[in-house]
C-alpha cells in the first residue's frame, strides 16, 4: 500500500465529521435493532391489525421497524472500516503488532460480552422459572409463536450451549444462548478479526517456516468449521475494508449517497416478503445494503459538515453503550415485559396489544427506557473500563516484537 494512502486511513478515522458520523451510525442501528425486536413480542404482528387501526402513523411505525436486518449489515460494514481497514494501514505502515491487535480485540468483545453472556443465563432462568404464564420461555406466547423461528428459549440454556457461546461458537456449532438470538453476530464479528489475523499472519511471515505454515493451517481450519455462510458473511465485513483503498472521485456526491440508501431500505421494505423467502434475493440484499451505506461513508469522508461536528458528543455517548445494548436488550425487554405483566397490571403482554391501544405504547416507552438505562449502568463496569484493560494486559504480557510487515 502507498504510504500516501496509508496516511489517508489513518486521516479518515481522525475526522472530527467522519468520526461523528460512525458513531450516529453505530448508536442508531443498536436502537433500530432493539425497538424492533421490542415491538414483535409486544404488539400484534402487522397481518392481524385491523384496517381500522392500519392509521398513517401506524404504518409508518411498522414500516420503519422493520429494519433490523439491515441494521446489522450497517454494524458489519462499520467494523470491517474501524477493525479491518485500520489494521490494513497498520500493516502496510509496519506498525501492525498481532499480540497487540489480538488484546484490542479480544478485550473489546469480551469484556462485556462474558457478564453478558452470565446476564442472559440468569435472567432466562429466572424468567422461565417465576414467569412461566406469559408464555416467553416456552415459546406459548402468541407472538413469539408467529414471529421468532427458533427453539423454545428455555431449551437452549444447557451447560453446553453456554459454553459454545463462551467460545464463540453460537451459530456454527451451537445455537445462541436462551433468548438471546442477536448473539449469533458477535461470533461473527469475532470471527472475522481472527480470520483477518490469519489472513495478515499468512501473507506477512516469511514462507515455510513454521509461523506461516500454523497460520495458513489456522486459516483454513476456520473456514472448515465456521462453513458458507461465515464466507458470505465475511464479504460485507470486507466491503466495509475496501473504503480504506477508494480513493476521492467525481463519483462520490452525497445528495446521491443518501438518495440511493433511503430509497434502497424502502424498496427493501416494501418487498421485504419476497427477500426473505429466497435464500439468494436475502443475501443479495444485504450485499445492496452494505454497497449502499459504503458509498454512503465515501461520500462523507474527507468531508466537513458543522451539524454533524455539533452533535459529535451526544454521537459518542449514545456511541459508547450501543454494545451493551445490542448484548441486552433481548433477554432484559424480555424479563421486564415478564415482569410487568406478573404485576396483574397490564394482562394484554401475553396476548399482544394492538398498535393503537395507548396502554401498549405506554408500556413500549417504559420498556425501552428500562432497558437503556439498564444497558448503561452495565456499560460503566464493562465497555467503559475497556482501555484500562488493555492497559493491564499489555503491561502483563511480552507483547513487543512479532509485528507483521
Amino acid at each position: 500500500m502507498a504510504p500516501h494512502r496509508v496516511q489517508r486511513i489513518a486521516d479518515d478515522l481522525r475526522s472530527p465529521t467522519l468520526t461523528s458520523m460512525l458513531d450516529l451510525s453505530r448508536w442508531v442501528a443498536a436502537a433500530m435493532v432493539f425497538v424492533a425486536h421490542l415491538r414483535n413480542p409486544l404488539f400484534l404482528g402487522y397481518g392481524d391489525v385491523q384496517p381500522a387501526d392500519r392509521t398513517w402513523a401506524v404504518q409508518l411505525w411498522y414500516f420503519v421497524t422493520g429494519w433490523h436486518a439491515e441494521a446489522v449489515t450497517v454494524f458489519f460494514v462499520l467494523s470491517g472500516l474501524l477493525v479491518g481497514a485500520a489494521g490494513c494501514g497498520r500493516v502496510a505502515a509496519g506498525q501492525f503488532q498481532p499480540w497487540n491487535y489480538a488484546v484490542d480485540r479480544v478485550t473489546r468483545l469480551y469484556l462485556p460480552f462474558l457478564p453478558a453472556l452470565m446476564l442472559t443465563y440468569v435472567l432466562d432462568l429466572a424468567g422461565s422459572t417465576w414467569f412461566q404464564a406469559v408464555g416467553f420461555w416456552d415459546h406459548t406466547h402468541p407472538m413469539l409463536v408467529q414471529k421468532v423461528n427458533a427453539p423454545a428459549f428455555a431449551s437452549m440454556l444447557s451447560g453446553d450451549t453456554l459454553l459454545g457461546n463462551a467460545l464463540m461458537l453460537q451459530h456454527y456449532v451451537v445455537t445462541p444462548l436462551g433468548s438471546n438470538q442477536p448473539l449469533w453476530t458477535i461470533s461473527a464479528e469475532f470471527w472475522f478479526y481472527v480470520v483477518f489475523l490469519l489472513a495478515v499472519l499468512a501473507f506477512t511471515l516469511a514462507r515455510g517456516t513454521a509461523g506461516w505454515l500454523l497460520a495458513v493451517v489456522a486459516l483454513g481450519a476456520a473456514f472448515a468449521l465456521l462453513g458458507p455462510k461465515f464466507v458470505v458473511l465475511l464479504g460485507l465485513w470486507c466491503i466495509g475494508v475496501a473504503i480504506a483503498f477508494i480513493p476521492p472521485a467525481r463519483w462520490q456526491k452525497l445528495p446521491l449517497a443518501i438518495g440511493t440508501f433511503v430509497v434502497l431500505l424502502a424498496v427493501i421494505r416494501t418487498g421485504q416478503a419476497a427477500f426473505d423467502g429466497n435464500p439468494f434475493l436475502r443475501e443479495a440484499k444485504n450485499y445492496a445494503v452494505a454497497f449502499s451505506f459504503a458509498y454512503l461513508i465515501l461520500c462523507v469522508r474527507g468531508r466537513r459538515f458543522p451539524l454533524l461536528e455539533r452533535a459529535a458528543r451526544l454521537n459518542e455517548f449514545m456511541a459508547g453503550f450501543s454494545y451493551s445494548l445490542y448484548l441486552l436488550h433481548f433477554p432484559l425487554m424480555l424479563f421486564v415485559l415478564a415482569a410487568l405483566h406478573a404485576s396483574g397490571l397490564f394482562p394484554e403482554i401475553a396476548t399482544g396489544f394492538r398498535p393503537t391501544s395507548a396502554t401498549g405504547m405506554a408500556v413500549y416507552v417504559l420498556t425501552i427506557m428500562t432497558v437503556y438505562l439498564l444497558a448503561w449502568s452495565f456499560a460503566q463496569f464493562t465497555e467503559r473500563l475497556t482501555p484500562k484493560a488493555r492497559h493491564l494486559l499489555k503491561s502483563a504480557l511480552p507483547l513487543r516484537g512479532m509485528k507483521a510487515r
